[in-house]
């Protein structure tokens, strides 16, 4: 038994079979490699994309809006804040040099955290709105913007015909300009009243009641018309909710010779009683 172990241990074919069955099965190793090779690819593109957009200054965009009788405030990513009106709608961008907001639809209240070394540019109808500290609104009704300063200092500049114009406002000032670029006169306002708004408020001075109704329109579905022309030039004042047209109606038709008529489910007709 020994002798016939020690041939077998020299014969080479044997030893050849034996040294292969000590040897390792190669495993596959791609079953590892390619995972961890397309997640550190994933990774590294990642952080590619954020330095890249980082390194060349592209700001990335957000957009913030609001439904009809909604109003919504937005802390920003400088610490500067904005309100938004009803049915309404921005773009903010901001990069390493300027914070850029496009208003797009409606009414919107910045406050501005202070930063000289990168303005605060809102974006209207063709013309900017720039400051670096200050709290103040901008509008859209039509083909024409609004501001109102509240607090700090604002430049307006506009384009006409290659030309460039520009509007520092004070506050408690407001201005209006065109999308032709036509800056309209500097005239004075009440804070209480542009700030109405923002509470829920609407604050009336002697408005004409188309005026009114037009406002108390932008925050409900149910739409207020005047049916009979001698209406047009009644004049109101008073403080109103913008998200309860009810109470209106009822001191239109407690206070002055008003009739209200439902003319559809979201449609109210007034006529002179």
């Amino acid at each position: 038994m020994v002798a016939g172990a020690e041939a077998a241990l020299g014969d080479p074919g044997l030893m050849m079979a034996a040294r292969r069955a000590r040897r390792p099965t190669p495993r596959r190793t791609r079953a590892w490699w390619v995972p961890a090779l397309a997640a550190a690819a994933l990774v590294l593109a990642v952080l590619g994309g954020v330095r890249w957009s980082g390194y060349f200054n592209v700001p990335a965009s957000t957009d913030y809006a609001t439904a009809v009788g909604q109003r919504r405030t937005v802390a920003l990513p400088d610490g500067s804040t904005l309100v938004l009106d009803t049915n309404s709608d921005v773009r903010v961008r901001f990069g390493r040099a300027t914070r850029d907001v496009d208003l797009l639809r409606g009414r919107a209240q910045f406050h501005v955290k202070s930063n000289r070394s990168r303005p605060f540019v809102v974006h209207a109808q063709g013309g900017t709105v720039t400051d670096v500290g200050t709290t103040f609104q901008v509008g859209l009704d039509g083909d024409k913007a609004d501001v109102t300063l509240l607090e700090g200092e604002v430049d307006v500049a506009t384009q006409q015909d290659g030309q460039r114009h520009q509007v520092s406002l004070q506050p408690r000032q407001q201005l209006v300009f065109d999308r032709a670029g036509v800056i309209g006169p500097v005239r004075p306002v009440d804070v209480a009243t542009a700030e109405g708004w923002t509470s829920g408020k609407l604050y009336v001075d002697n408005w004409r009641l188309p005026a009114l109704l037009a406002e108390m329109n932008r925050y409900s579905t149910t739409q207020l018309e005047i049916g009979d022309p001698s209406l047009d030039e009644l004049r109101i004042s008073g403080v109103f909710r913008t998200d309860d047209p009810g109470t209106l109606l009822q001191v239109l038709q407690q206070g002055w010779s008003i009739h209200a008529t439902r003319a559809a489910p979201q449609r109210v007709v007034l006529s002179r009683r």
